[in-house]
């Protein structure tokens, strides 16, 4: 997906990067999950301390998730507490596979960061229990 700039685009420094990768048990729980993140997402360009934000997919796997880019943990903490995105994860997080990862970049480079990214994406997955 393309990227979804945020109001912090601009930023130069350093920034926080979390990746979220989820695997659904059939397609039409994959459809529900991406309907979600895209009603997350449309919020995205007033998210306080928000960079940018990645979307990508993977239905023939069941699989999707999220490349989100941060000013700061903080403002990733924040957006993870933020009432829509409660509810979404209590709903799902017992019926889905969920792989995770994050970490501090000296700086925005799309590239490395997308190639990071891609590491958490090809680890293998297992369903919830």
């Amino acid at each position: 997906m393309p990227w979804n700039p945020g109001p912090n685009h601009q930023l130069s420094g350093p920034v926080f990067v979390s990746v979220t990768d989820f695997l659904a048990r059939s397609q039409e729980e994959w459809v529900e999950i991406y309907q979600a993140g895209d009603e997350l997402a449309q919020a995205w360009p007033i998210m306080q301390g928000a960079v940018g934000l990645w979307l990508w997919g993977r239905p023939s796997e069941l699989r999707g998730g999220s490349v989100s880019v941060w000013q700061a943990e903080a403002d990733m903490r924040r957006f993870v507490r933020w009432p829509k995105h409660t509810a979404i994860v209590r709903a799902w997080r017992t019926r889905v596979g969920i792989g995770v990862d994050s970490w501090q970049a000296e700086s925005f480079d799309a590239d490395a960061i997308l190639t990071r990214a891609g590491d958490t994406i090809e680890r293998p997955h297992r369903h919830a229990a």
